[in-house]
């Protein structure tokens, strides 16, 4: 005999429109890791997570007041508050929606004591500190560099794809570790670093979003929320070639440039406007195929394509970049806000992909 596997309680069955949702706020040692209890927000309050690509710190939790008795138990300098979404009600299944810092506090003063209205950061806050001594890459392999850039900071283990590309850059004293960071996932052909449900920080190489199978469905799931749907256009705009010069000194005589034309199909591209629309930038690359993969990546990340906002009922399954099928269309996701309250609608950033019919590269 087989056991019947249970749905997922965050697929509802058509004609079902409610579920049991909470969220459960989890005060943790910063230093060992080990869960202090848990905190309850002020229930007049209403907290929202925020996810947004375009920062080095990706995401935020704001709107989180504590009371006076929790507010006496946290230590702001070294406690973490991980944040998890508890859905169901005999049998409730419990999503992670990652570990967070206090980024800002406020003591407000009441007859009672004092209540802490805060602003909660990932772990990326800790990461983007200036550096005390320079850091030189030295030709490693990007994704040992890094690891060697982020040894010794109280962040768990990384989780880091295997990439081909080295790095030959160095940052002085005094420019941020995040930025350094930064710079080396696009040259190691990364997608930007994020610190993702389970809290851990990943680097995930850049795919093209057409190209893959998506991972989140909404046209199956029927979950967007109708009247929800905003739909943007910076096309007119949008760069359709990608131009990357390297100015490493110790290159070949020749010139190193790396170039990505966006897809065909994309109705900017330099086949449907007939003319090109370059940005050009400038990085310290040793190679050619190092400087081809840092202008995909440019192509792939860059946000000023179609992009469409739209709601959904709260969804943990969307973490970061996920490519999402909508509307018979896939687009790649870039943002999202999830408000940390039952019944609260998950606003989504999705970019459109198109699909590569001439090869991309150039």
């Amino acid at each position: 005999m087989v056991s019947a596997v249970l749905p997922d309680p965050l697929d509802l069955p058509a004609g079902v429109g409610q579920r049991s949702v909470s969220y459960r706020f989890d005060l943790i040692d910063g230093r060992t890791r080990i869960r202090r209890g848990e905190l309850t927000p002020l229930r007049d309050t209403s907290p929202s997570l925020a996810h947004d690509v375009s920062g080095t710190i990706v995401r935020k939790v704001s709107g989180v007041t504590l009371g006076v008795a929790d507010a006496k138990r946290l230590n702001p300098l070294t406690d973490r508050v991980a944040i998890s979404m508890v859905v169901g009600g005999r049998q409730p299944k419990t999503y992670p929606l990652g570990r967070y810092m206090v980024g800002d506090e406020t003591q407000l003063q009441t007859s009672a004591g004092s209540t802490a209205p805060l602003t909660l950061f990932d772990e990326m806050f800790l990461v983007d500190q200036e550096l005390e001594t320079g850091f030189e890459a030295g030709g490693q392999l990007v994704d040992h560099a890094i690891a060697r850039l982020l040894d010794g900071l109280p962040i768990g283990e990384l989780l880091v794809d295997s990439t081909e590309l080295r790095s030959v850059s160095a940052w002085s004293p005094g420019n941020t570790r995040g930025m350094a960071l930064r710079d080396l996932s696009r040259q190691g052909g990364y997608f930007l670093p994020w610190f993702n449900h389970a809290g851990r920080l990943r680097l995930k190489r850049a795919v093209e979003p057409a190209a893959q199978p998506p991972t989140i469905d909404l046209d199956a799931s029927g979950r967007v929320i109708r009247g929800s749907v905003a739909r943007v256009s910076e096309l007119l705009t949008a760069p359709n070639r990608f131009v990357v010069v390297s100015n490493d000194p110790g290159s070949d005589e020749e010139p190193v440039v790396g170039m990505y034309d966006v897809p065909a199909s994309a109705p900017h591209s330099i086949a449907r406007r007939g003319f090109v629309l370059p940005r050009v930038v400038e990085a310290q690359l040793p190679t050619q195929a190092a400087a081809t993969a840092y202008a995909r990546t440019l192509g792939i990340q860059q946000t000023v394509y179609e992009s469409v906002e739209l709601s959904t009922p709260a969804d943990p399954r969307h973490d970061g970049y996920d490519v999402v099928r909508w509307d018979g269309a896939l687009w790649l996701e870039t943002g999202w806000t999830l408000p940390l309250v039952p019944g609260g609608e998950m606003r989504h950033v999705l970019r459109r992909a198109y699909p590569d019919t001439d090869g991309g590269e150039a």
